[in-house]
């Protein structure tokens, strides 16, 4: 998969992701992101192997964004984006929270 993930927190992520043992790669792909006519800030393009999963309800906003869910290896956090692949957070559910 490709997520798009804002420059400040590439760092984050990029260690949650070789802390998991994730094969990723940062590509040369960068973006700037424009909200409300202005530059808001750039992203940068990572490739990741990871598997969809289900969004976790109470993350399961209702709102008009469709948001994806991408479990990490260790099962305790899971990589949120939205439709487009634009990186959303990185979250840890509760246990219990598989519907």
């Amino acid at each position: 998969m490709e997520l798009y993930v804002p420059n400040f927190q590439l760092g984050e992520v990029s260690e949650a992701l070789a802390g998991e043992g994730v094969t990723f790669e940062i590509t040369d792909k960068t973006f700037s992101l424009v909200m409300e006519g202005e530059e808001a800030y750039e992203v940068t393009g990572v490739k990741a192997e990871l598997l969809e999963t289900e969004v976790p309800v109470i993350y399961d906003e209702d709102e008009p964004r469709r948001l994806r869910a991408f479990r990490l290896p260790s099962g305790k956090t899971i990589l949120l984006t939205d439709a487009d692949g634009n990186f959303v957070s990185l979250v840890e559910p509760p246990p219990g929270w598989e519907r």
